[in-house]
């Protein structure tokens, strides 16, 4: 009797450590969302006036969007952030956009990009 009480025991352990592997499994979070350059020219869509002429204060939604951009640097690089934001500002939009309004623009968001988003700068 006490084999098969401990048999039992033994099936019962098992299966309650699978159960508490695959809970735990998928309760951890899955891969991570990978930023892509649509992501990076979407939240700068709303700094496109900001960026033609330095405001005296920036749009709320100006600043959120520099600050997601921000966050994409850990996942496409700075010089790949940087590309896919001048590619933006460069191609149908002709924006042109000094240092001093990039730098003024970063700096009322309180955001440092890594980079600077004058049209003459190149990105490394």
């Amino acid at each position: 009797m006490e084999a098969l009480l401990s048999k039992k025991s033994a099936s019962f352990t098992a299966t309650a450590a699978l159960t508490c592997a695959l809970l735990l499994a998928c309760a951890l979070p899955g891969p991570a969302y990978a930023a892509t350059c649509a992501d990076v020219q979407a939240s700068l869509q709303p700094c496109v006036t900001s960026l033609a002429v330095l405001p005296t204060a920036a749009p709320a939604a100006c600043c959120l969007g520099l600050k997601a951009i921000a966050g994409f640097e850990g996942d496409i690089g700075v010089s790949g952030t940087c590309k896919c934001a001048k590619s933006f500002l460069t191609s149908p939009l002709g924006v042109s956009v000094s240092v001093n309004v990039s730098l003024g623009v970063q700096g009322l968001c309180g955001v440092n990009l890594g980079f600077n988003l004058a049209s003459d700068i190149a990105c490394a």
